[in-house]
């Protein structure tokens, strides 16, 4: 019996350890002020879906880059034509705009320099909280001109978390990703003809970044002339904020002790963490159940009073004013 009890517990305590990422508003949110360097090459293979995967991104490589900003909507030319966004993703020569919210992230619409979208109503693009198994599908709509034609716009966006796991990038292994599978189908109607499009994407987050670490996208292009136009593409974010490579969570060591604790822990920062960094406590489920600001920078020691946590097994999560992120599993006494 009490072998059973042990292998028991070594189970529950394997199981807690790897339990999926949850993405939610305060992990997640796309922030002002934050600027992405975007790689863009040639498709992989998203791998399989399912949980405890293992996809080997590792092959991706770039032939070219974009620079992407995010800013306040009155800080673009055309932000007040698109009122309920509450951020812009500037990538030249396109500016998007999304609402965000507690519930998820909306595509608004966009400014190309030659048609304003303004989307009523607007797709969820990210619905929040996100873990596997949530889905959803929004309509969305709109009406724009274009070179001189009106253009009718409506379509259809639906999502699904259909795995989580470890990614391994290029620079190395990520921990703790979720993958959602976003089917966007669109349908632009004008006077002489109908163009219909379809993008077929797999996106993979972890909580803590708001781009995704990659997307792979598979898009259609139907103009009812004959056999429609596929294109496929990937793309990921290489850089945050401060051109610093993106990190592995493999390559931050976030040292915590005592661990277990009754209450209180010491922190020991990555040595190459920056500072203004903010620790995340997340339960099992992927909830954000406690934060607060660190006021210390690479190597330094930090405390957490964690009393107010309930016995269990929790992620420590550190992001640090670069946007690098590093985790530890902490197990509450």
């Amino acid at each position: 019996m009490r072998y059973a009890l042990t292998l028991a517990a070594a189970l529950a305590s394997i199981l807690a350890v790897q339990a999926q990422p949850t993405l939610t508003l305060a992990t997640n949110a796309p922030v002002a002020g934050t600027d992405y360097t975007i790689e863009h090459g040639p498709y992989v293979s998203p791998g399989n879906a399912g949980a405890l995967q293992s996809w080997d991104l590792s092959g991706l490589t770039s032939d070219s880059t974009a620079a992407l900003q995010l800013v306040l909507p009155s800080a673009t030319t055309n932000g007040a034509q698109f009122p309920i966004a509450t951020v812009a993703e500037v990538s030249a020569p396109v500016t998007s705009y999304y609402q965000v919210s507690a519930d998820g992230i909306r595509f608004a619409g966009s400014d190309d320099g030659t048609s304003l979208i303004v989307n009523t109503p607007a797709p969820t693009y990210l619905a929040f909280p996100c873990s596997m198994g949530t889905t959803w599908s929004t309509p969305y709509a709109a009406t724009f001109n274009y070179d001189g034609n009106d253009v009718f716009r409506s379509g259809t966006v639906t999502g699904e978390a259909d795995g989580y796991g470890t990614v391994t990038m290029p620079w190395g292994p990520v921990q703790d990703v979720l993958r959602i599978h976003l089917m966007n189908v669109l349908q632009d109607s004008m006077e002489l003809f109908t163009l219909e499009y379809t993008l077929d994407s797999y996106l993979f987050y972890r909580a803590g970044q708001s781009y995704p670490l990659v997307q792979l996208v598979t898009a259609t292009i139907d103009m009812g002339f004959g056999q429609p136009q596929v294109e496929q593409f990937s793309r990921w974010a290489d850089e945050i904020s401060t051109g610093m490579a993106a990190p592995s969570v493999a390559d931050q060591d976030l040292l915590l002790y005592p661990n277990p604790t009754s209450g209180e822990v010491d922190m020991r920062m990555p040595a190459g963490a920056g500072a203004n960094a903010t620790a995340s406590i997340l339960d099992a489920a992927g909830r954000v159940v406690h934060q607060e600001r660190v006021p210390v920078s690479g190597g330094s020691t930090a405390r957490l009073d964690l009393h107010d946590l309930a016995p269990g097994l929790y992620t420590v999560q550190l992001t640090d004013g670069q946007g690098a992120c590093a985790t530890a599993r902490l197990s509450r006494q």
